[in-house]
C-alpha cells in the first residue's frame, strides 16, 4: 500500500493530536498508562508506534514490539525511549504482521481505521498476542466530521485514506476471528468525538 503516512512530517501529526480541540495524544497516553498498569505485561505491541506516545509508562523490562510504516517515526521513538527495550519493525500491516516473539498485550489508537480488510490482522495478531486493547475514534452525532486544526491541510492526504469503523460491527468481526470481549467503554473527547476504547484477550 502506497500509505500517505510515508510522506507525512511526524511533527505535523503530532501536533495535530495534541491540540486541546483535538486531545487524541493525551487520550492515548491515559490509555496505555492504564492498560500498563492493568495486564503488567513483560511484552507489549504497539500497532502504529508513530514517535512512542505513551511508551513512558513501560519500563525498561518490557520488550516493546513497535511496528509502524514510516521507519523515521521509529527512529524519533527509538531517540525519544533509548533505556527501553524497543524492537522496531517497519511494515504495511495490510499486508500482514512483521516477524516477532508472542507478546502478553498489543494495543492499537487510530491505526485499524486504515487496515482493509481487517479480518487477515485480526486472525493472526491472535496467535500472537494474549491481550489487544483497541481504541477506536468515533464522532458524535452533530458534530463536525474533521476538527478545525491548522495542520488540517497537511493532514489531508492521510485522512482520504481514514474511514470510521463501526464498534459493533468490529466486536463481531473479532469475535469471528477467535477474540472474546472483555470489556468495552466509551470516553469523551473535544469537538464532538469520543473514543470506544474495546480489550479482547485471545482465545488461544
Amino acid at each position: 500500500m502506497n500509505s500517505a503516512w510515508s510522506a507525512t512530517p511526524l511533527d505535523i501529526y503530532e501536533a495535530h493530536v495534541n491540540l486541546p480541540q483535538v486531545g487524541q495524544a493525551a487520550a492515548i497516553r491515559a490509555s496505555l498508562a492504564d492498560a500498563a498498569a492493568r495486564y503488567q505485561p513483560a511484552s507489549f505491541l504497539y500497532l502504529g508506534c508513530a514517535g512512542g506516545n505513551g511508551l513512558d509508562s513501560f519500563p525498561p523490562s518490557v520488550r516493546v514490539e513497535a511496528v509502524d510504516l514510516n521507519a523515521g517515526y521509529l527512529d524519533s521513538a527509538r531517540s525519544r525511549f533509548p533505556h527501553l527495550d524497543l524492537r522496531l519493525h517497519v511494515a504495511d500491516l495490510n499486508q500482514g504482521l512483521p516477524g516477532f516473539a508472542p507478546v502478553d498485550f498489543a494495543f492499537a489508537a487510530l491505526l485499524l481505521e486504515y487496515i482493509n480488510p481487517l479480518e487477515p490482522l485480526l486472525t493472526s495478531l491472535r496467535t500472537r498476542a494474549a491481550h489487544f486493547r483497541v481504541l477506536l475514534l468515533g464522532t458524535n452525532s452533530g458534530a463536525p466530521a474533521v476538527v478545525d486544526s491548522p495542520y488540517r491541510e497537511a493532514l489531508l492526504p492521510v485522512g482520504a485514506e481514514f474511514r470510521y469503523l463501526d464498534p459493533e460491527a468490529f466486536l463481531s468481526l473479532s469475535s469471528s476471528c477467535g477474540w472474546l470481549l472483555t470489556s468495552s467503554s466509551q470516553s469523551p473527547l473535544p469537538a464532538g468525538k469520543h473514543f470506544t476504547t474495546i480489550d479482547l484477550e485471545s482465545s488461544v
